[in-house]
């Protein structure tokens, strides 16, 4: 009987799902995943956690609780660092430690540290340790692992082609998140409004956490961009513009990708999503809203969020913004 490996569909999930979900079912383990965000999982979490935790946090301990149960082992890695200078949130180096202390009778947990800045240490050689922890051999782990990266490569080739990740784990997975049209650009197309949709993946594709902002954007017909969609030639360019480099992993990809839709006039307006009681969130709102205020750019909409939000003062605030941009478009055409 195949081993169950319980994957929580929270934070980082939403970034390497394809090559975890790929890593464990080659090696011949089974993927039990927990179902979409929900106000029951939401409530788990947030009696398993402290008050001052913030949103995204609270989901993941709803998310394990759902599957206490149903795996053999709970997968939660430490991540540390997985690129050159830049960092996690130093909460999810403690998610292990933390789920034991809420969760004492949870299943073993498979916990592989990824930190490229470690001496020596390799993101191969974290696999093939994470294969030995379920008694798979070096060639099997590192076969297993080969074929994730190809799927994780996919992954990230749909989404450059235009396809929102969540379409993309609809497709692949047949997971039942949003389906979302498939742009395979971000020129604009007529009189279209085109939104660029920048935030950390766990906050913009959980639909609880983001109060279904995506399926709100496509009931207006709304033309969506999102950070993964940007190319790193224009990240990189955008951070050498700025005075210190952003440390926090997304941060770069979500500030550079910013800054370019503020100035290149590409999309009609800009909608950052954050979350409460995040430092990191906190530091990528403010350079946002530095460089958009600094002269002629584009229209941008700060969304926060924490589990006593209400999604009636976010509505009236994305309709306003939406107005608000229908109105310099018509105004923007009549001129012209």
């Amino acid at each position: 009987m195949a081993l169950k490996i319980g994957i929580p569909r929270a934070l980082y999930y939403h970034k390497f799902y394809p090559l975890w979900h790929t890593f464990f079912t080659e090696l011949g383990a089974e993927v039990a995943l927990s179902p979409v965000t929900d106000r029951n999982i939401l409530k788990r979490g947030s009696d398993a956690t402290l008050d001052e935790f913030c949103l995204p946090i609270k989901v993941f301990f709803g998310h394990i609780n759902t599957i206490l149960k149903k795996a053999d082992f709970l997968f939660i890695p430490r991540l540390i660092s997985t690129e050159k200078e830049a960092y996690y949130c130093p909460q999810f180096f403690g998610l292990p430690d933390m789920v034991r202390v809420a969760f004492p009778d949870s299943p073993p947990i498979l916990e592989p540290t990824f930190n490229v800045k470690g001496k020596g240490a390799t993101i191969e050689g974290v696999f093939i340790e994470l294969g030995k922890s379920i008694l798979k051999g070096k060639s099997e782990s590192l076969s297993a692992y080969k074929k994730a990266l190809d799927a994780q490569a996919g992954f990230y080739s749909m989404i450059a082609e235009g396809t929102i990740p969540p379409d993309v784990f609809k497709k692949l997975y047949n997971n039942p998140l949003t389906s979302v049209k498939k742009e395979k650009d971000y020129g604009r197309t007529g009189s279209q409004t085109t939104i660029a949709l920048l935030g950390h993946p766990y906050n913009i594709y959980d639909p609880l956490v983001s109060m279904n902002i995506i399926k709100k954007l496509m009931d207006r017909n709304i033309r969506l961009i999102t950070t993964e969609m940007v190319c790193d030639d224009i990240i990189d360019a955008e951070m050498k513009r700025l005075r210190k480099p952003v440390y926090w992993a997304s941060g770069r990809e979500i500030v550079g990708a910013a800054n370019h839709f503020l100035d290149s006039k590409g999309v009609d307006g800009i909608i950052f999503i954050g979350a409460f009681h995040c430092g990191p969130d906190s530091l990528l709102k403010a350079l946002i809203e530095r460089e958009a205020q600094s002269g002629d750019k584009t229209a941008l909409l700060s969304l926060s969020f924490d589990e006593h939000s209400g999604e009636a003062g976010m509505i009236t605030r994305l309709e306003a913004f939406l107005d608000m941009l229908e109105i310099k478009k018509r105004r923007g055409l009549t001129a012209s």
